[in-house]
């Protein structure tokens, strides 16, 4: 059998990827369109009141962004591939090949969604006899499927078998997997929320009670943060993938 195949730790992809991303800003178009839809969807079913209903509204509502934002991150990683490859990425290019992958995408993007909804769920299910239990599986996962959406993006790997793909990539290559991960965490569970809350703070006195401000600011940092994380997961799932230890 056929061992995947194994890179070495690249640290200068994460240097790299920052001017990259600056000579190619049409990477974060379709992340930031899909986090505004995302913002507009979460405003529509704030206010469907308590109860199963409203839960069941909001649930499903909160389920349908995350699909978004990972379909948006599926198409950056794609124009983040022709920018690491060309120098200058095309965007007509780029959305034109997102939408004739978008399939594989949002299957591999629902088959992610759910394992980390069973990640959470056995971690809220069995957390009070093991303390962060939520937090440790939650991470676990996060790790596993962090080549998941370049799989099935620039991969040409099913949707299906995106996840199974990425879960391989990270046992032959686990340092670089767990670099990528740390950074991923540390943008969208520190930095970027940090960053839109005090934004939002600085800004507030010049909002003119635009109540929406906020929420498109932290629109605008995400984007800008997946398509830096679409950079980096493209390029080290791709020495993962196609790299070959002699």
């Amino acid at each position: 059998m056929r061992r995947p195949p194994v890179a070495g730790l690249d640290l200068g992809v994460y240097a790299a990827a920052v001017p990259l991303l600056l000579r190619n800003p049409s990477i974060i178009v379709v992340p930031l369109l899909m986090a505004v839809i995302g913002v507009l969807v979460r405003m529509a079913v704030a206010p469907s009141g308590g109860g199963i209903a409203g839960n069941l509204t909001a649930g499903l509502g909160g389920f349908l962004v995350i699909l978004l934002e990972l379909f948006g991150l599926g198409a950056a990683c794609i124009i983040a591939d022709d920018a690491w490859r060309h120098g200058r990425a095309s965007f007509d290019k780029g959305w034109s090949e997102a939408r004739r992958r978008g399939g594989e995408i949002l299957f591999a993007a629902l088959g992610m969604t759910l394992l980390f909804w069973v990640a959470q769920y056995a971690g809220a299910l069995i957390g009070g006899v093991i303390p962060y239990l939520d937090l440790v599986l939650m991470a676990a996962a996060a790790l596993f499927l962090i080549w998941a959406i370049p799989a099935a993006a620039v991969g040409g790997v099913p949707g299906g078998a995106a996840i199974q793909i990425s879960i391989d990539r990270v046992r032959a290559n686990p340092a670089a997997a767990v670099l990528a991960t740390v950074v991923v965490i540390a943008l969208f569970v520190f930095a970027v929320p940090i960053a839109s809350s005090r934004l939002s703070i600085l800004l507030l006195p010049y909002s003119g009670g635009f109540t929406m401000l906020g929420a498109l600011i932290g629109a605008l940092l995400q984007a800008i943060a997946l398509g830096y994380v679409a950079l980096v997961i493209t390029k080290t799932y791709a020495d993962a993938a196609f790299t070959r230890r002699w």
